[in-house]
C-alpha cells in the first residue's frame, strides 16, 4: 500500500476557499417560478406523491426553488428538509478522488493492491480509472441474495465497506472490456480515499468539499450527525421514518448515504460545473463519457429534448429518489427530491427543463434585449394602454400571478374586464425588441 503524506491533509481543506466567490442577488421571473410551481404541484397530483423538494439555478436570473406536499402527516414539506439523495453521493465520492490526483495522493491509473488488501473476486489490478467509470466489471454487492434481509435484520448494526467486499461475487467481465453500473466501484473508491490520506472518507469529504463550499446542510449520515430536520421517507404507501436508516446509510456510504437540501444540492453543482472546485484537468476526466452507460466519474450525459445533459439520478430503499441535471448549453441546474419510492424524480427535471426552455420570457433571440414598459391607468378595473411609444407592436401576451397565459393580442390597448381582480405580467415583442410590464386588476 501507498504511503500517505500527512501534511498534504492541510492543503486539502484550503484549496477550494480561494476561487469561490458570492452571486450578487438575482431576480426569478415570477411568472416562470409559477409555471416551475404549477409544475411540480401538476407532476406530485399526476404519479400520487406525498412531497417534492425541486430547485433551478437560471444564470443570469438565479435561483428557484419550490416545494410540494408533506413530509408526513401534518408537516408540510419546505426546502430546508433533508433528503437521501442516494447515488448522486457518487459524484461527490469522483470529485473527491480526482482531488486526491491533483494532490499527487493518488493517480487515476493506480492499482487497487497499492491500496487495499486482497478481496476474493476482486481483481487487485483494477485501477481507480475503471472505478469511477464503471469499467470494472465487478459483481455489484447491492445485488447480493441476503442483502435486503441483512438490511432489515438488524437496521441498527454498522456495516463497514471491507465486510461488503466479502458479499461480491464472479465478475461480469474482465476489467477494462466492458461497461457495468456497480455500487462496490464506489465503496472500494471511498477505501481507497481513506487509505491514500490516514483520515475517514467522511471528514476528507467535510474538509475538503463540504465546508469550503459552505454545504452546512450535506452530511454523511451514520458517520456524521444529521444537524437539521429530515424529510420522512416513504415506500408502499408506508412511513419508513421510525425504521432506523444505520444498516441501509452504512452500506451505502461513499456509494450512497449522503443527505442534502435541493438548494444546496444546486450550490454544489453550480461550483463544480462553474470550475470552483477542480482543475480543468480534472474537469476533463470527470466529464470523458465511456461505455454503453456514457459515465463520467459520478455524472452521466445523456440526450434529453433533443440535446446533451449531464446528469444523475438516486434512489433508496424506504424511501427517497433524486434527479440531478446540468445543461451545458445554458448553464441551467435542475435538482429534485422525492421523498417517496417507487418515484420518477428523473422524469420531472425533464419536465422542469422543458418549462424553461421553453418559457418566451427567458430564452429570447440573442438580439433582443428586455426594457421595461409603462403601463397606464395603473391600477386598473378594466382597460389599460400599452406604453410603448413609435414602435409597432406585433405581439402581446398577459399573464397571472401564476404564470398562466390569460389573454393574447396585437393590440395597444387591452380589455381585463373579463379577468379576476390580482397581479398580472405583461409581455410587449416589438421589432427592436420585448418589453415587460406589470399591473393590478381591481
Amino acid at each position: 500500500m501507498k504511503l500517505h503524506l500527512l501534511f498534504v491533509t492541510l492543503l486539502l481543506g484550503l484549496t477550494l476557499a480561494a476561487p469561490l466567490q458570492r452571486v450578487g442577488a438575482q431576480s426569478f421571473d415570477p411568472i416562470l417560478a409559477g409555471r416551475l410551481q404549477s409544475k411540480i404541484d401538476s407532476f406530485s397530483t399526476a404519479n400520487n406523491l406525498k412531497g417534492i423538494s425541486a430547485g433551478v439555478f437560471y444564470p443570469g436570473m438565479g435561483t428557484w426553488k419550490g416545494v410540494t406536499g408533506l413530509s408526513h402527516t401534518g408537516t408540510p414539506m419546505t426546502s430546508d428538509l433533508l433528503f437521501g439523495i442516494a447515488s448522486n453521493t457518487k459524484l461527490f465520492t469522483g470529485v473527491l478522488l480526482l482531488k486526491l490526483a491533483e494532490h499527487n495522493l493518488v493517480h487515476l491509473d493506480d492499482s487497487l493492491h497499492e491500496f487495499l488488501p486482497a478481496y476474493s473476486h476482486i481483481d487487485s489490478n483494477i485501477t481507480i480509472r475503471q472505478l469511477l467509470n464503471h469499467t470494472s466489471g465487478l459483481f455489484d454487492v447491492t445485488s447480493f441474495a441476503g442483502y435486503s434481509d441483512s438490511m432489515l435484520a438488524n437496521p441498527n448494526r454498522v456495516f463497514t465497506a471491507s465486510e461488503l467486499m466479502t458479499w461480491a461475487g464472479p465478475p461480469l467481465f474482465q476489467a477494462g472490456t466492458g461497461w457495468n453500473y456497480c455500487n462496490t466501484n464506489y465503496l472500494l473508491a471511498g477505501l481507497i480515499a481513506e487509505s491514500a490520506t490516514g483520515r475517514s472518507y467522511s471528514q476528507l469529504l467535510r474538509d475538503t468539499i463540504l465546508t469550503p463550499l459552505q454545504l452546512d446542510s450535506t452530511f454523511l449520515d451514520v458517520y456524521e450527525p444529521l444537524l437539521y430536520p429530515v424529510a420522512h421517507p416513504w415506500q408502499g404507501g408506508m412511513n419508513f421514518n421510525a425504521t432506523p436508516r444505520t444498516s441501509i446509510n452504512s452500506a451505502a456510504w461513499s456509494a450512497g448515504a449522503m443527505y442534502s437540501t435541493s438548494g444546496e444540492m444546486l450550490q454544489w453543482y453550480r461550483a463544480l460545473m462553474g470550475g470552483m472546485v477542480i482543475n480543468a484537468q480534472s474537469m476533463n476526466e470527470l466529464t470523458t463519457f465511456v461505455g454503453s452507460g456514457n459515465y463520467g466519474m459520478g455524472i452521466s450525459r445523456v440526450t434529453v429534448l433533443g440535446r446533451t445533459v449531464w446528469t444523475h439520478g438516486g434512489l433508496i430503499w424506504g424511501g427517497y429518489n433524486s434527479s440531478m441535471m446540468y445543461d451545458p448549453a445554458t448553464g441551467i441546474v435542475i435538482c429534485v427530491l422525492i421523498n417517496q419510492l417507487p418515484a420518477q424524480a428523473n422524469q420531472l427535471s425533464i419536465q422542469l427543463l422543458y418549462t424553461l426552455l421553453s418559457n418566451p420570457l427567458t430564452i429570447l433571440e440573442p438580439s433582443m434585449t428586455e426594457r421595461h414598459m409603462n403601463v397606464y391607468p395603473n391600477p386598473t378595473r378594466s382597460r389599460v394602454e400599452l406604453d410603448v411609444p413609435n414602435q409597432t407592436i406585433l405581439h402581446v401576451q398577459v399573464y397571472d400571478r401564476k404564470g398562466m397565459l390569460v389573454q393574447e393580442t396585437s393590440d395597444r390597448v387591452l380589455d381585463l374586464s373579463h379577468e379576476p381582480s390580482g397581479l398580472y405580467f405583461i409581455r410587449v415583442q416589438t421589432a427592436k425588441g420585448y418589453y415587460n410590464g406589470k399591473l393590478i386588476k381591481q
